[in-house]
């Protein structure tokens, strides 16, 4: 009958209708390689909010001591000086760049290259300012009240703003690497047994 031969459908031209699991793990591969590049850019948005703040930071400070730039919404704000390592942070919009642009034709070798680099200007960096704290925190930690730690206007603790910073902007980085790895492994070619 007629609605016998069209649920069967017609096969393929040159296939006996095995390479159905081979067919079914493409058809995969293109739906992870679309999830995993829409959940990095939910990522790079939070981190480059953030990236944004730390330039104006660190950006104002070099205009301020090279070239005697005042602004009198940064005085009042009375930030200490920026640490080396967040000079290096700044540069962390270098994986956002490489991951987006290697989203348009799944290039591998740039993916890589942003996940190294995720770890070079992103979690590097972060993970000395973590340790170049440490003393500051537990100072702050033993005598609130007698501590020399920098203020932010004259009030907060710089060490508690760092602590939130490297909590938030490691679940980042380190987020962003594990979905580069997965979307790394999504493009790679499938090996066969």
């Amino acid at each position: 009958s007629l609605s016998e031969m069209s649920s069967r459908g017609v096969r393929a031209a040159g296939t006996d209708g095995t390479d159905f699991q081979n067919r079914q793990r493409i058809a995969q591969h293109y739906q992870e390689s679309a999830q995993y590049k829409s959940i990095l850019k939910w990522f790079f948005v939070p981190h480059f909010l953030i990236l944004v703040f730390m330039w104006l930071k660190v950006g104002s400070e070099l205009l301020r001591t090279n070239f005697g730039w005042r602004n009198a919404f940064f005085e009042r704000l009375d930030m200490p000086a920026a640490y080396p390592w967040e000079y290096i942070w700044c540069f962390s919009f270098i994986p956002i760049v490489l991951a987006l642009s290697s989203f348009q034709r799944n290039k591998l070798k740039i993916l890589h290259y942003a996940y190294y680099a995720e770890f070079c200007v992103g979690i590097f960096p972060c993970m000395i300012g973590l340790g170049g704290q440490l003393p500051e925190l537990v100072e702050y930690a033993y005598d609130i009240e007698g501590s020399n730690t920098p203020t932010f206007k004259g009030i907060f603790p710089m060490v508690i703003i760092w602590y939130i910073f490297f909590a938030v902007a490691l679940q980042i980085h380190g987020f962003s690497m594990y979905f580069m790895h997965h979307l790394a492994a999504a493009w790679a070619p499938v090996k066969r047994d």
